[in-house]
């Protein structure tokens, strides 16, 4: 029996006491085994099961209920939409196979159609092209030529197998297919030429030579043209055509008013020369005068240094040919050259002075003999700004000796240019006729300019 503390509270009864206690519990000594001899009852408590074990202890019949998804909640009206979207589908698959059914039939079994051809009645299918019509026999044309690009035969009845018109209007496709009512017109095959590859070029326009002086300078008026080069792509035959002749440049020839500066233009050609050229600059150097060079370029090779020193003192170096109009120019006269070998005279002849000297070479040319004519100065608008005559021809290449020499450089004027050699041969006498020269043209107050320099005063 329960007993109350002092406060009157109840308290569990203590070690069995109370003749219930244990008969709460099945397999206890009481309940059940009341009937059985008492024995000494021992109090034994076990440790509740933690409750991760305990939900993991399953009994051995224990089958788990089934697990149901979610019944999803309901929204709007997709119910409708989705009716919707089946009867949409539906009706789009209908479609799709009726074309594909009218096309196979179509395909399968063609619509018969009547056409005129070449003003005969022909009955045919929807399925019949122009070109159908032609091996069916409705007309007999003769095919085409094949031809290069010179119209030269390339192949007999290779070209268009027929022209055709339908309805008056030219058809060039040959695959079309014919319908009801059309009415066509098929003759003989037109010829094909090759196919080709095509480039253009710059044409330089002619050039008309005006006036008298030893500057000769490009007016610049001219306007450049247009070329065009084929090659046929079967007989590889070049077609080269000037489709834009441009319109004529100027030639302008002047001699230069320097007003009161009693300025002149040496100018030394056909160099660089074994120890002639560098004892010319040592002259030079001496009395302060600047000087042009129109080296032969084939000449460079080997004097390299020298070039190198000519322009690095300020002396103007330009080209005067490669080789000096050598073999069909006959060494003195490009004129006499076809327009691609001039063309590799000048071009040659100014590589080497850049490779000499690490600098572009001077627009400024002097052409072999100076013989120029129009074609060569088209040939030189290609490259060229300026092509130098002379006023004073000194005529040391003849070798009249150091004293004519003189004396024909002593007869120069102010903004004269003067011709002297350098190389092609021994020129120990300009060596000697310059060393005369110039100390007393300085004492007479002149000064020696290089052509760049005297073609600023043209303005």
């Amino acid at each position: 029996m329960a007993h109350n503390d002092q406060n009157g509270t109840p308290t569990p009864p203590q070690n069995g006491a109370g003749k219930h206690a244990a008969a709460s519990s099945p397999g206890s000594d009481g309940g059940t085994n009341q009937g059985q001899p008492r024995r000494d009852r021992i109090s034994t408590t076990f440790p509740a099961t933690p409750p991760e074990i305990a939900s993991t202890v399953k009994p051995s019949n224990f089958v788990p209920a089934p697990q149901l998804s979610p019944t999803p909640p309901p929204t709007g009206r997709p119910h409708y939409r989705e009716k919707r979207f089946n009867i949409a589908t539906l009706v789009v698959c209908i479609m799709a196979c009726l074309l594909v059914g009218s096309t196979l039939f179509i395909t399968l079994f063609p619509w018969p159609c009547t056409v005129t051809v070449n003003g005969r009645s022909i009955d045919t299918n929807v399925h019949t092209t122009l070109e159908g019509l032609v091996e069916q026999g409705a007309a007999d044309p003769a095919p085409g030529d094949f031809l290069a690009i010179d119209g030269s035969l390339l192949g007999e009845n290779a070209g268009w197998p027929f022209t055709a018109t339908v309805n008056g209007v030219a058809e060039p496709n040959l695959q079309r297919a014919v319908v009801e009512g059309d009415v066509i017109e098929i003759t003989d095959g037109a010829d094909r030429t090759e196919d080709f590859t095509e480039e253009t070029s710059t044409v330089y326009p002619p050039v008309a030579i005006d006036g008298v002086g030893a500057v000769h300078r490009f007016a610049k008026t001219g306007v450049t043209g247009q070329s065009v080069r084929r090659v046929g792509s079967t007989s590889g035959i070049v077609q080269q055509e000037v489709t834009d002749p441009g319109t004529t440049e100027t030639l302008e020839r002047l001699n230069v008013d320097t007003g009161d500066d009693k300025v002149l233009a040496l100018t030394f050609d056909d160099g660089p020369w074994k120890d002639h050229t560098s004892q010319i600059l040592d002259v030079l150097a001496e009395n302060g005068a600047k000087a042009t060079f129109f080296t032969v370029g084939d000449r460079i090779a080997g004097m390299e240094d020298v070039v190198r020193r000519a322009y690095d003192e300020g002396h103007q170096v330009c080209t005067h040919s490669w080789d000096h109009a050598a073999g069909s120019g006959q060494g003195v006269n490009l004129d006499f050259m076809s327009d691609e070998e001039q063309r590799q005279e000048i071009s040659k002849g100014m590589e080497a002075i850049a490779q000499a000297t690490g600098a572009e070479a001077s627009t400024v040319v002097r052409v072999p003999g100076g013989n120029l004519s129009e074609n060569t100065a088209r040939i030189l608008s290609e490259f060229a700004t300026a092509e130098i005559g002379w006023n004073i021809d000194t005529r040391d290449w003849t070798k009249p000796g150091a004293e004519a020499i003189f004396h024909n450089i002593m007869q120069a004027e102010p903004g004269d240019v003067l011709l002297l050699h350098d190389g092609g041969g021994d020129r120990s006498q300009t060596v000697q006729a310059l060393r005369d020269a110039l100390p007393k043209l300085r004492e007479a107050g002149y000064r020696f300019i290089t052509i760049d320099e005297l073609m600023g005063y043209l303005g």
